[in-house]
């Protein structure tokens, strides 16, 4: 497989083709051994998130080369510290965790390594006979999904991806955002929102309502599109990150899948006069 088709998406052009799209000023900062790498230029600073992604191993040049990149802020993808270090960069924020999740195996193996508890909620959505559907998205028919965004960004005191970027990505690209929606009869009770970069998806956004919750539709969501963006020819699917202490419940979902744990490097601030 292409390396190019396995970036994460803060590392893929279409991710940078919708930033701009919207105003942003994004940059492609070419440095050997690595992917072009996606930045965004913002208050005198450049800033790279989940890059350089090197092709190769890195070695002592490659120091010199991030010294000269013109990258002031690295959020590093978590290979390359002592690389960092090295060009005169300083850890600023402490490494995140991201769960992936391999779409390389069966549905019978996904399924084999979700954790006891999560294959319960799953069998009792099953139980639900829950009506699921996909399709691209659409922002009018999918305009609800949106609402009930903001308005969980607002009870829960959170903030993601302003609408505005989704809806640049997904005109650029519509087969590339998908939406899975559970319904009760004729009411939805959960959805879930892909990105899809390359050979690899991006859970992005899901939303569910008490029916939703007290029946685990999310848990019927997640395992109808893996086994969806699996038959499409994904790898992997990125869930993001897990966050035990401001999010505990949706840290265990993620965890619950059997989604392999993953730390990244942390953010790197670059010290001019080292």
């Amino acid at each position: 497989m292409e390396p190019d088709l396995c970036l994460p998406l803060q590392q893929h052009p279409q991710y940078s083709a919708a930033l701009r799209q919207t105003g942003c000023a994004v940059l492609e900062v070419h440095l050997p051994s690595a992917a072009p790498v996606q930045a965004i230029s913002r208050f005198g600073l450049t800033l790279a998130s989940r890059g350089p992604i090197w092709w190769a191993e890195y070695g002592p040049n490659d120091a010199n080369i991030l010294r000269c990149s013109g990258l002031n802020v690295i959020n590093s993808i978590g290979y390359d510290l002592a690389a960092l270090r090295s060009a005169g960069y300083r850890l600023i924020h402490t490494p995140n965790w991201v769960a992936e999740l391999s779409l390389s195996g069966t549905s019978s193996a996904r399924l084999a390594a979700m954790k006891p508890k999560w294959r319960a909620t799953l069998s009792r959505a099953e139980k639900a006979r829950l009506r699921v559907k996909h399709d691209r998205f659409d922002p009018l028919c999918h305009g609800w999904l949106l609402s009930a965004d903001l308005a969980q960004q607002r009870s829960k005191g959170f903030r993601s991806l302003p609408h505005t970027v989704l809806q640049a990505y997904a005109k650029a690209s519509p087969d590339h955002v998908l939406v899975f929606v559970a319904s009760d009869k004729r009411d939805p009770v959960a959805a879930m929102l892909f990105l899809v970069h390359g050979h690899v998806a991006t859970y992005h956004l899901g939303w569910s309502g008490v029916a939703g919750r007290r029946s685990g539709a999310h848990h019927a969501l997640l395992v109808r599109a893996c086994d969806h963006l699996e038959r499409r020819g994904l790898a992997r699917l990125d869930l993001g990150q897990v966050d035990t202490v401001n999010a505990p419940g949706l840290a265990r979902f993620k965890i619950g899948t059997g989604a392999q744990l993953r730390a990244l490097g942390g953010s790197w601030l670059r010290v001019p006069w080292l």
